[in-house]
């Protein structure tokens, strides 16, 4: 999995939270509404997954509706990962429209007009920004390892998820805003957020509870 650096993310004021690991699941819902990350692109979605953001095979498995630019994937191995990609990953869903958009499902061929197919346009190797959206399961599954490396998330998000489990947090939490404490139930007062639209967040689990 590619391990980036807060440092490489100077641009962003660095959001970084220490909560006991029952809190970790606490962040799933920004995980949710969609945070953005620094990859490798020019890959399929086969190689991303596994390489970037650390799926085993298991994990791949249960992942039943991928969607890369508003579209379902069917074929991870020939749809590409570009800059500014949009991939969201969820495991499987109930009804009708989850067995629709299930991957190489029954139904499959009811969606044929609108799968994802590549352009043809040239997608070099290299970095860029993604975004990735994460539903049920694939939130557990992966959020604690997106968390951990680092996400950017709006900052009125991150400013509203502290503020609304404020007592929650201060319990099992600490917050530092670029190396400086933070009242986590007052955010967006800190002037470092002043004008930001972003922030780049890190949340790790601390082994002894507070």
């Amino acid at each position: 999995m590619n391990d980036k650096s807060p440092a490489e993310n100077l641009s962003f004021a660095h959001f970084a939270i220490v909560v006991e690991e029952r809190l970790i699941a606490r962040f799933f819902l920004l995980l949710q509404q969609g945070v953005r990350i620094r990859r490798r692109v020019g890959c399929t979605v086969a190689t991303f997954l596994q390489e970037e953001l650390g799926a085993g095979p298991a994990t791949i498995e249960k992942i039943q509706s991928i969607m890369l630019d508003g579209k379902p994937v069917d074929d991870l191995s020939s749809a590409m990962i570009h800059d500014g990609s949009v991939l969201a990953l969820s495991a499987a869903m109930p009804g009708l429209v989850g067995a629709t958009l299930r991957r190489g499902g029954a139904y499959s061929s009811l969606r044929s007009v609108i799968s994802y197919h590549e352009t043809g346009e040239a997608c070099k190797p290299g970095e860029g920004w993604i975004s990735i959206k994460l539903f049920n399961l694939m939130m557990a599954e992966l959020g604690p390892g997106l968390l951990r490396q680092g996400v950017l998330v709006k900052s009125h998000d991150l400013a509203d998820l502290l503020a609304e489990r404020a007592e929650v947090f201060r319990q099992g939490c600490n917050v530092m805003l670029d190396n400086n404490p933070v009242d986590i139930s007052v955010p967006e007062s800190n002037a470092a957020l002043a004008g930001k639209d972003q922030v780049f967040l890190t949340v790790a689990g601390s082994l002894v509870s507070a």
